[in-house]
């Protein structure tokens, strides 16, 4: 990737950004208003019958709008077991919520509850390979310092509802991490469908021993309830498409203030100045984080000039990128970082393997786009827009392969390289996806490791020299893909 890239974005990645941050606004008033409508039935009518109406009703309707298509790839994705998981682990979180619910405020269940961005950003930096920088993790303390304060855990007691609802809170932060690691391996329709199709059949298998409790009025009034959750939900998975997990944990605290005025408004519990307090600071810290993913999301136009206030790279990463010039052959090292040298290497790519001459495999209607030395195609990333090296699209324009080339490696790439991943099908023999980073010869294993740590998917590493008259070569390193992309290509000894 070259400098001018990385520094380049374009207005619609704010944009974007900005639509991701209103999806979670709007889940964080119908979830909560889901919650607020349940605990009017969760005295009388057990947790897994009112998760199996509602679920259904969810369900139902996505099959309606999805039919056929929806159902086949369901079937076919390859990601089922790990949504099929998800959906049980949000089973268990929101069954240990709704008992909780049963005996206690709403205003303080939710709360409860909030303590999850807590674990979300904690465990986002390994498992996501999305670090908080200090900046963010100042926003989530003081959104949980709000929680503290509005919930009254400085008189903390615990019960087996307190319990019950920090239990739901560790357990939704696993699933938020385990949708944001697929959010964009499957749509979400689909993962919508699969997770209440979950939750009828773990609500179903209870039935024989808790009998049936709605009267038909009710049955209808928890369906009504489920098509405001579902909404809720398919705006929340949309947003995981497009922000970090941790930045979703602290923009979902604006669910507390909805649950607060949801509280007063249909069981009269009055908020105490604490709690209004303790609300006030959760709203500064989803400004202040949304303050500082949107400077992400809109950097300079001027490649030499960093935005106002920008996050420096050590905050995206734990560590800084790793100079290669000391691992390039003698041929390279005065010229690694140059930007001649780097659009070089993507032309000649481009031009011998996308597709290699002779391949009578290469799908009709493909296109084989470059990003240098003119930015013509971008992606969205958390991080704004960005333009992969070298873009293929299909007959429709929709992204197949990319292509990435690297003069330096280290985490501060996670972002687009994660994104680029993402967004490329995974029409391989090993269901990998159709994503190739390049990077100086003698790196490729620790461009390999830096990918397989942050359980990025790709189709190969390859290594690349650049000899003194231009000569460019490419060797595979690993091929995860395709084997036949697993071929030399060196012109100049053909």
């Amino acid at each position: 990737m070259s400098p001018r890239q990385h520094a380049l974005a374009l207005p619609a990645g704010r944009g974007a950004f900005l639509v991701a941050v209103a999806l979670v606004m709007v889940s964080d008033v119908l979830l909560p208003l889901q919650d607020a409508l349940t605990k009017r039935f969760v005295e009388a009518v057990p947790v897994a019958q009112l998760l199996l109406v509602r679920s259904f009703t969810v369900m139902a309707l996505a099959l309606a709008f999805g039919r056929g298509r929806l159902a086949g790839r369901i079937v076919r994705s390859p990601v089922k077991r790990t949504m099929i998981l998800r959906a049980l682990v949000m089973f268990a979180a929101w069954s240990c919520f709704y008992l909780a619910l049963a005996e206690m405020p709403l205003a303080q269940a939710v709360t409860l509850y909030f303590v999850s961005p807590i674990f979300v950003a904690v465990a986002s930096g390994p498992v996501l390979g999305e670090w908080p920088s200090a900046r963010h993790w100042l926003a989530i303390l003081v959104g949980f310092l709000g929680v503290v304060l509005a919930s009254g855990l400085v008189r903390f007691e615990l019960t087996t509802a307190v319990a019950l609802a920090l239990a739901s809170s560790a357990l939704w932060a696993a699933a938020l991490l385990m949708l944001r690691s697929m959010a964009s391996e499957e749509s979400s329709l689909v993962q919508v469908t699969v997770a209440n199709g979950v939750f009828v059949l773990a609500g179903a298998v209870q039935l024989p021993f808790t009998g049936w409790h709605l009267a038909p009025a009710e049955l209808f009034g928890v369906a009504l309830i489920g098509v405001v959750g579902g909404t809720g939900q398919f705006a929340l998975y949309e947003a995981a498409r497009r922000l970090p997990a941790h930045l979703i944990a602290v923009l979902e605290y604006g669910g507390l203030i909805t649950g607060f005025a949801l509280g007063y408004l249909m069981f009269g519990d009055v908020p105490t100045a604490l709690v209004t307090f303790g609300a006030v600071l959760v709203v500064i810290s989803g400004v202040q984080a949304v303050r500082l993913e949107s400077r992400r999301a809109a950097p300079s136009i001027d490649a030499g000039e960093p935005a106002p206030d920008a996050l420096a790279p050590g905050e995206l990463a734990a560590l800084p990128g790793l100079p290669l010039t000391p691992f390039l052959p003698p041929s390279q090292q005065e010229t690694s970082m140059s930007k001649e040298t780097h659009d070089l290497v993507v032309n000649y790519i481009a031009r011998y393997r996308f597709p290699f001459p002779g391949q009578t495999t290469w799908p009709e209607g493909y296109v084989t786009t470059t990003n240098v030395p003119e930015a013509k195609a971008s992606i969205p990333t958390p991080a704004g827009a960005h333009f992969p090296d070298i873009v293929i699209t299909d007959k429709t324009g929709r992204v197949r392969e990319l292509g990435e080339v690297e003069m330096e490696i280290g985490p501060q790439a996670l972002p687009y390289l994660k994104a680029g991943s993402e967004l490329t099908d995974n029409d391989t023999p090993t269901q990998v996806k159709h994503f190739f980073v390049y990077v100086p010869a003698g790196h490729e294993a620790v461009a390999q490791k830096l990918l397989e740590d942050n359980t990025i998917s790709y189709a190969g590493v390859r290594g690349f020299t650049v000899n003194a008259d231009g000569t460019v070569k490419i060797v595979p390193f690993v091929t995860k893909g395709d084997q036949y992309d697993h071929q030399i290509t060196d012109p100049a000894a053909a």
